[in-house]
């Protein structure tokens, strides 16, 4: 009895220590203005999805090319794709970047294989994201065909698949060919956007013509576009696919008359606070929003989207087999730059990657397939623990082509350096998810008002914490509700958490939100 005494006087004094802390931090207030719209996205929030599974081998192995190799099963494994298709639903995966090389439609000048087994897994890919009302960006990643490469690149397996198209009338006619026969014949309506190199404009580039410097990109929209127009094709081209978070630069776009969007790319940016060697110099989180601020504005004048293709974080370690990219860290980062980025207009996100090996250029894969061990695919996918639950709960709760509302955040600083970051998306039926990170290791007590709906929804919570770190098995589900048309909310940021409060109610077993 004396025992029992004892703990419930220990419970007490925890409670009331923890609540003097709380009470000594500072409240974050959130107040989210309906009437006030930051952007209305043409995109959504999603991930890089490939149909490549042959790799470049050097020396017995795989190189040149990094994550966007294999981890795919076969065409024909019906029972393993409809695996996939669970977790790309649970996702709720509404914008995809859908990648391919030229080898895999023309392996040979103007000779086509629209039945090749990656060819069949790309249908795969699309069939999916058609039924779902999934908005594909088709990125072409280069070319990898000998007969396409520059002739001193030829019969280099590396320098082959950078190189640069040596014929641009056959590069921009084989794209042609592909985007006709996935528009018309397939009958795809899935795919919104097409980008037709990746990364271009690096001397490491997939873009690259002899004796190895990058090659003039601009040429090749002109070429490709004017080929689409010739088929009666109105597939917008987005472009420059540049990284890593480039500033903007006005005298470097000549391109802008043969594109309907701009993309870039998103792998050094840091946490304000933190220290990173080995990243660029003062490309902190502050300095990329900026610079994304200022790509969003340029394309918006000028009536386009702006969308951030690849997001990651190498930040933490990369390269091999390094679990980094999917360190609870690195992907709580990523998405405190997908809530940074919607207040300033980014359009829509694709994290790198949804599938991968994880054994070629660090651990990226949201869904494990590969046995990085027996270097096979698995037999049962699963949850790739952190990048699924922290990310995923992002995608989860979105829906493409969301409202951003204006959405204020006072107080939540340690330091002098913010450490609270919330955004809010309204669903094109009016549904609403307040996103918000705290990426201090201090818990913090939070207010939130949403003002001037027209009705305010009753809101389910949602949370991932540094304690659910590498948990594959972590189940979410809303943990509470608050009342239709409740005033403020008042509600404790964990420390290093994402917070989500949503008008959808979702248990752990039902799909996350495409459309509506």
């Amino acid at each position: 009895m004396k025992l029992s005494y004892i703990a419930i006087a220990t419970g007490l004094i925890v409670q009331l220590i923890f609540c003097s802390v709380m009470m000594a931090q500072e409240t974050v207030r959130i107040v989210v203005r309906g009437d006030s719209t930051v952007n209305t996205m043409a995109g959504g929030i999603g991930a890089s999805w490939h149909a490549i599974e042959d790799s470049i081998v050097v020396e017995g192995r795989t190189s040149h090319g990094g994550s966007a190799w294999g981890a795919n099963p076969p065409a024909d494994d019906d029972l393993a794709w409809q695996q996939i298709y669970r977790h790309a639903g649970w996702l709720g995966l509404d914008f995809c970047r859908v990648e391919l090389e030229q080898r895999m439609y023309e392996p040979e000048r103007k000779q086509f294989d629209w039945d090749s087994e990656e060819m069949l897994i790309l249908y795969r890919i699309l069939d999916w994201c058609e039924l779902m009302g999934v908005d594909v960006f088709l990125q072409q990643m280069w070319s990898n065909a000998s007969w396409i490469a520059y002739p001193e690149f030829r019969d280099n397996p590396v320098q082959r698949v950078h190189s640069a198209p040596y014929s641009l009338p056959d590069y921009a006619h084989g794209i042609g060919e592909l985007a006709e026969h996935l528009l018309k014949r397939k009958g795809y309506t899935c795919i919104r956007w097409l980008s037709i190199n990746n990364e271009p404009g690096h001397s490491w580039s997939w873009w690259q013509m002899p004796p190895n410097e990058s090659a003039p990109f601009t040429p090749a929209l002109e070429a490709v576009r004017q080929e689409l127009d010739r088929r009666g094709l109105e597939l917008p081209i987005s472009g420059p696919d540049w990284t890593d978070t480039p500033p903007l630069e006005p005298e470097k776009i000549d391109f802008d008359p043969w594109i309907v969007a701009y993309d870039i790319h998103s792998y050094y940016s840091t946490f304000d606070w933190q220290q990173c060697e080995d990243c660029p110099p003062d490309l902190n989180m502050t300095e990329v929003i900026s610079r994304l601020s200022d790509w969003a504005d340029w394309a918006h004048e000028r009536g386009k989207p702006f969308f951030l293709t690849e997001v990651g974080s190498m930040a933490f370690g990369w390269r091999g087999t390094n679990p980094a990219p999917n360190s609870f860290e690195a992907v709580l980062k990523d998405a405190e730059l997908v809530v940074r980025a919607l207040n300033v207009g980014v359009d829509g996100f694709n994290r790198w990657s949804f599938n991968n090996r994880g054994n070629l250029d660090g651990q990226w894969q949201m869904l494990s397939t590969w046995d990085i061990e027996s270097n096979s695919l698995k037999r049962k996918y699963e949850p790739q623990a952190n990048s699924y639950f922290v990310y995923g709960l992002v995608s989860r709760f979105s829906a493409r082509h969301s409202r951003v509302l204006e959405t204020l955040v006072e107080g939540g600083s340690l330091e002098g350096l913010q450490r609270v970051f919330a955004a809010t998306l309204e669903s094109p039926t009016d549904d609403i998810t307040l996103l918000i990170v705290n990426d201090s290791q201090d818990s913090m007590p939070a207010e939130i008002e949403i003002k001037d709906l027209d009705a305010n929804p009753e809101l389910n919570r949602y949370q991932v914490a540094s304690g659910d770190r590498d948990n594959k098995d972590l189940r979410i589900e809303p943990q509470q509700s608050y009342g239709k048309g409740e005033g403020v909310i008042s509600l404790v940021l964990p420390p290093f958490s994402l917070t989500v409060l949503s008008s959808y109610w979702l248990s752990h077993g039902d799909s996350g939100v495409i459309t509506d």
